[in-house]
């Protein structure tokens, strides 16, 4: 069966959706930068649908960024997802943000990178960051997502290694203050679209909405929870 399955990335500053279906993207589409996520995203959703000939009930799964990332733009994408997924009865699944930005890395660097830092701003004078190794093409995980100052998180890069994502530029500065060279990846690639193939090759087809899953990845407390603290 081929699978059409919806791909959610409300979690970063470049927000997208993206349809895709047996290992190809069929449409994408990026959501306004740092932009009102709640309003626009059903309305990029249907715009998809409408320019790819689909309906709702052509969707066979959909899958989101759990974060970490924005809190309320991860709340907007897995609420939404979770809402579509219950109303159409398909299977629901999400990843990391962190991993679907290296995987992303590693699509379209096919060849050159073999070690991966996906790294997002996280504010509080903080990134989010992971790294990854590339064996097959795939991500495989050297650390957890995790906050980090810019100079700790610099110690930990080897030369030459890839750095994606929103604070790459952040990144590249500190490793740079240490004296290591790597490289940056620009722009900050959108996420939608192999957050969707990831979703086709994994999700299992026929399968249902299961309430309760997946759950958000907040990595951190948010403002107002560390102030409750």
């Amino acid at each position: 069966m081929h699978m059409t399955v919806l791909g959610i990335d409300t979690a970063t500053a470049r927000g997208s959706v993206a349809l895709a279906r047996h290992g190809e993207v069929l449409a994408s589409a990026a959501l306004l930068e740092r932009g009102a996520h709640a309003r626009d995203l059903v309305r990029r959703i249907d715009g998809l649908l409408a320019e790819t000939g689909l309906a709702p009930a052509d969707l066979r799964g959909i899958v989101v960024t759990l974060g970490p990332g924005s809190f309320t733009g991860v709340r907007v994408g897995l609420s939404t997802a979770k809402g579509l997924a219950y109303a159409l009865d398909i299977a629901l699944g999400g990843l990391s943000t962190l991993e679907v930005l290296a995987r992303t890395v590693l699509l379209v660097r096919t060849g050159t990178a073999d070690t991966v830092c996906a790294a997002i701003e996280a504010g509080r004078g903080e990134v989010y960051a992971a790294l990854f190794r590339c064996e097959a093409g795939e991500p495989v995980r050297e650390s957890t997502d995790r906050s980090y100052r810019p100079a700790d998180l610099a110690r930990l890069l080897r030369p030459g290694m890839l750095v994606a994502g929103d604070a790459a530029s952040t990144v590249e500065t500190a490793a740079r203050e240490e004296g290591r060279d790597i490289e940056r990846v620009e722009p900050s690639p959108l996420l939608a679209g192999p957050l969707a193939l990831w979703g086709c090759r994994t999700l299992v087809p026929g399968a249902r909405y299961s309430p309760g899953q997946p759950r958000p990845n907040y990595v951190r407390p948010s403002d107002a929870e560390a102030r409750r603290r």
